[in-house]
């Protein structure tokens, strides 16, 4: 099942007026793309959570312990992004 998500993104992606200009300004697609994916995540961790599965979640490497957090996902993920 194929599921479309539409943040109803204004024609031009500008949201702001500004007297005197012809163009609007101030594009909203990347705020409202990444809201709409960050509230997918959320959601989905909650369902699962509720079922008692801990997805792997990366911890922020700024964060303190985010770099020991991570470490024990290195291994379960290095065959499928190449990054690590």
């Amino acid at each position: 099942m194929d599921v479309a998500i539409d943040c109803k993104m204004p024609v031009g992606d500008a949201v702001v007026r500004v007297p005197g200009m012809e163009q609007d300004i101030a594009a909203i697609s990347t705020f409202a793309n990444a809201f709409a994916l960050n509230s997918l995540v959320i959601h989905t961790v909650a369902l699962l959570a509720e079922r008692a599965i801990e997805p792997p979640v990366w911890r922020s490497g700024n964060a303190p312990g985010g770099d020991e957090s991570n470490a024990r996902f290195i291994g379960r993920f290095r065959g499928r992004v190449r990054a690590l």
